[in-house]
């Protein structure tokens, strides 16, 4: 490939990945973002009711209603602002937006912290744990949704799939409902856990609004000194950096734990497949100073060389170090009739779980495949009273979807396949048949078996 070549090439991507062809005029991209920030009357209304909606769906740890609620949330108005406000240098603008932010979040969380106080339903959920522990992930999430999100605002034909999908991907009403529910509850965990994720959402979208604004050079507010350029700048760069930090330790140890869990897994599975001795269950409890493996297990009791053994071969697994492996079997004294039953009965209850869902797939697939036999009896029905009409040596017909295996291949194809008894056809009967058949079944590659009568 030639220099030209190339240079074509790069032209025509860049000319690709341009935004002036549906850019919108920056007036009226500001305009829009300024309308947008306020909360008072219909946005204010559609808040709270937004907010109620994603606390029930939390409450009930239903993901449908969650994702109902951030669809209707306006939330995503004056964080985008903010971003504009500081790329622009308006002070006024972003006075507003912050004012209006600080409203949305006030009303947000105690709307969440009133329905949680008042709610039957008091144990925290998966959908409220998962709004705890925000990761870099979670940054990039935010940074990548913002981005999306100020790219579509900047559109002359408001992109109204990338909008929701933005308001779905950043999540920013959930954390807030999460914390109504550390207040409602007395709970530091949920509620610091889940500001933290809400600031991790708002500084980078934030950060992309203001980050796209400055690439779209949209006109300023005021004129811009070196000095005022250096101070924004250095503004936005030690939030971004004091926000992100924690999020990478908490990464860090995410990261940590499912490496630890992946490898007892393997220790567990390798070590303790015993002919007369079964593990019941196990626990793995991290601590900064000390972890602890528990295994539990019945049938015959390991003595305690075993046990030593298995404590040395922690090494092989990368578990060696701080990690203490417990036996707890049920010929030990110290062991309660209590903790071998919860044991017994959870490793019953995970058991019964895999059964259940494998039983569901097979109940699927059942129904699936009954569905199709319906269609195909339907079918063959409505067929068989128009082919005796145009066709009177058919004396019958059957339709049916097939799957054919090619020998030659290990890719089978799904085929639609007519049976039909009729009484010496000729060549152009049988092909003006089948043709016809493809037609009124729509399946051009329906194939005709002739059966004798």
């Amino acid at each position: 490939m030639n220099a030209r070549a190339i240079i074509r090439w790069v032209a025509g991507l860049l000319d690709r990945l341009s935004l002036e062809r549906e850019r919108a005029e920056p007036a009226d991209t500001l305009a829009a973002i300024e309308r947008d920030i306020e909360f008072r009357g219909v946005n204010l209304w559609v808040l709270i009711c937004a907010v109620v909606v994603a606390s029930v769906g939390l409450n009930v740890n239903s993901t449908a209603v969650i994702i109902g609620a951030m669809l209707i949330s306006p939330l995503m108005g004056p964080i985008i602002g903010i971003g504009v406000s500081l790329a622009t240098y308006n002070l006024t603008l972003l006075k507003r937006s912050a004012r209006n932010f600080g409203v949305a979040v006030l009303f947000s969380v105690l709307t969440s912290a009133l329905y949680f106080a008042l709610s039957p339903l008091t144990e925290a959920q998966s959908e409220l744990l998962a709004r705890t522990s925000p990761t870099i992930w979670d940054v990039l999430i935010a940074f990548f949704g913002g981005l999306a999100g100020i790219i579509a605002a900047t559109s002359r034909e408001k992109k109204l799939t990338v909008i929701a999908g933005v308001a779905i991907a950043t999540a920013l009403m959930p954390p807030l409902c999460t914390a109504g529910y550390g207040i409602a509850r007395w709970d530091g965990q949920f509620f610091f856990g889940a500001i933290y994720l809400f600031s991790i959402n708002t500084v980078f979208i934030s950060t992309a609004a203001y980050l796209v604004s400055q690439l779209l050079r949209f006109p300023k507010w005021q004129q811009e000194s070196q000095q005022l350029q250096q101070r924004v700048y250095r503004i936005v760069l030690t939030v971004v950096i004091v926000t992100v930090l924690p999020s990478i330790y908490l990464a860090w140890r995410v990261v940590q734990q499912t490496v630890a869990e992946q490898r007892v897994r393997t220790f567990i599975q390798n070590e303790f497949s015993l002919p007369r001795t079964t593990v019941v269950n196990y626990y793995l409890t991290q601590r900064a100073d000390s972890s602890v493996l528990q295994v539990i297990l019945v049938g015959v009791p390991l003595d305690s060389t075993a046990i030593a053994d298995r404590q040395r071969r922690l090494a092989q697994y990368g578990l060696a170090g701080k990690l203490r492996l417990e036996i707890v079997q049920g010929g030990t004294p110290a062991v309660s009739t209590e903790t071998l039953r919860a044991a017994v009965l959870e490793d019953f209850y995970q058991r019964s779980e895999q059964k259940l869902h494998t039983l569901e797939d097979s109940i699927r697939t059942l129904e699936q495949a009954l569905v199709l036999a319906r269609q195909d009896e339907r079918l063959t029905d409505s067929l068989a009273e128009e082919v005796a009409v145009l066709y009177p040596s058919v004396r019958g017909i059957a339709v049916r979807q097939t799957v054919l295996y090619h020998l030659s291949s290990t890719q089978p194809d799904t085929l639609t396949i007519a049976l039909v008894e009729i009484e010496r056809p000729s060549r152009a009967t049988l092909k003006q048949l089948e043709q016809w058949l493809r037609t009124r079944t729509r399946q051009p590659e329906l194939r005709l078996v002739v059966l004798p009568p």
